[in-house]
């Protein structure tokens, strides 16, 4: 049958309610249907169609071995179902770091019926629209969605300015240090790049000014994601977080963590405030038995403390980042990248006084490979507001970043994330 997915897609990034008649028909109309993804959004996703008479064949997920079933069906490895011409797929993988990479081996596979799982979960499955507000409990809480990727959070967050044209963004991160408590191959920060020597914290009065600097300039923001490196190794963490919460045009803060550092209890101040999630990877399949006692010690910890957190799945596989060296692109080749790439302004970080497009830019610039004169803007020398506020805009409207000419997108797959390890990414890999 004919339907406009796209236009389903931006109806349920909106944030108004959706009536979604149309989409399950639209599902019912194939003879298979099959979800990739056994943790919480296939869970939620497929309690919804369940309830709503759609016939599940199967859930894909490389963990089928362990996970067997999922709401009662049956949990089968990806790309087993046949004919694929006539099964749906609702892909319910939310990490965004390899989410483009399975959806290209997807289409590459031959599977070309493809719905988004997260999209179909707010358009359907998420309690909030633009008259409710949100909840941090729930966006960050329930797991099923990335509430740092979830557009529907950020366009609910937009509607409360009364600016014609908000100077909005979906997401921001703020970079509090480059240290961190693990040795990632395949960090996509590159923090096993920085020498010793340069393993340190951004000071606190510069994050403070940096604070106040870019959220006076923004009329909104979606989400706030706090992170290093290990942002639990920046003693003045609670400081930050708590200067962050006098600031009232954003939705919600998390701070992201592998929980593999010993938290102190003055860390926690502050951090019980209903905007903020204490966000742990999950990587007990890559690290020592000693960090996994800190991690559960912490989780503890944040627990009793009354502090909203959550523990993310474990995940199989995780992308290669980009090398880090200049390719010699031309201005259409750059031009072309920043059309297709997903990140900014999505992805944009503040460190240091800079605000970078993505974790890429942050990395080239802050490890000295390329200093380019577009490639942030210099926020800790805005003379006003309105300045900053301009050169804002200008930036997220750039056609493309000179850093742009750097960055290879992600390289492939490895078995597993935070697999422990170094990889030189400032000269070619040999996956």
């Amino acid at each position: 049958m004919m339907f406009d997915l796209n236009k389903y897609y931006a109806e349920a990034h909106s944030g108004n309610v959706v009536d979604n008649t149309e989409l399950l028909n639209y599902v019912r109309s194939f003879e298979q249907v099959v979800l990739w993804g056994g943790s919480f959004l296939g869970e939620a996703v497929g309690k919804y169609l369940l309830e709503h008479d759609v016939t599940i064949l199967n859930y894909w997920d490389l963990r089928s071995e362990s996970i067997q079933t999922v709401n009662g069906i049956e949990c089968i490895q990806p790309f087993t179902t046949e004919p694929k011409d006539k099964t749906l797929v609702i892909f319910c993988i939310a990490n965004n770091v390899i989410r483009g990479l399975l959806l290209k081996e997807l289409n590459e596979k031959g599977y070309t019926n493809v719905l988004r799982g997260d999209f179909l979960y707010m358009g359907a499955v998420c309690p909030f629209d633009k008259t409710t507000g949100i909840e941090s409990a729930w966006c960050q809480g329930s797991m099923c969605c990335r509430s740092i990727f979830c557009q529907r959070l950020s366009n609910i967050v937009k509607s409360r300015s009364k600016n014609e044209k908000p100077l909005h963004m979906f997401s921001i991160t703020f970079i509090i240090n480059q240290r961190c408590s693990l040795r990632c191959k395949c960090c996509t920060s590159y923090m096993n790049e920085y020498p010793l020597s340069e393993r340190k914290d951004v000071p606190l009065d510069r994050i403070y000014a940096d604070i106040d600097k870019f959220f006076d300039a923004m009329d909104s923001v979606g989400t706030v994601t706090v992170m290093g490196g290990e942002p639990f190794m920046h003693p003045d963490l609670s400081k930050i977080i708590k200067k962050m919460l006098t600031k009232t045009n954003f939705g919600l803060i998390s701070i992201a963590t592998s929980g593999t550092y010993p938290i102190k209890p003055e860390q926690l101040d502050g951090l019980d405030d209903k905007r903020v999630n204490v966000s742990f990877s999950n990587y007990e399949h890559a690290i020592s038995e000693k960090q996994k006692e800190m991690m559960y010690r912490n989780i503890e910890m944040i627990k009793n403390a009354g502090i909203s957190y959550t523990v993310g799945v474990t995940i199989p596989e995780w992308s290669v980042p980009s090398t880090l060296y200049d390719l010699g692109d031309t201005e259409e080749e750059m031009i072309a990248k920043k059309e297709k790439c997903l990140q900014p302004p999505r992805c944009m970080q503040v460190k240091n006084g800079k605000m970078h497009p993505c974790d890429f830019g942050t990395a080239v610039y802050s490890l000295g490979i390329a200093d380019y004169e577009n490639n942030y803007v210099d926020i800790e020398n805005s003379k006003s507001t309105e300045e900053l506020r301009d050169e804002i805009w200008k930036f997220i409207e750039q056609p493309y970043y000179r850093v742009c000419g750097h960055c290879t997108g992600m390289q492939g797959l490895t078995d597993k994330a935070a697999e422990q390890g170094y990889m030189d990414f400032k000269k070619p890999l040999e996956l």
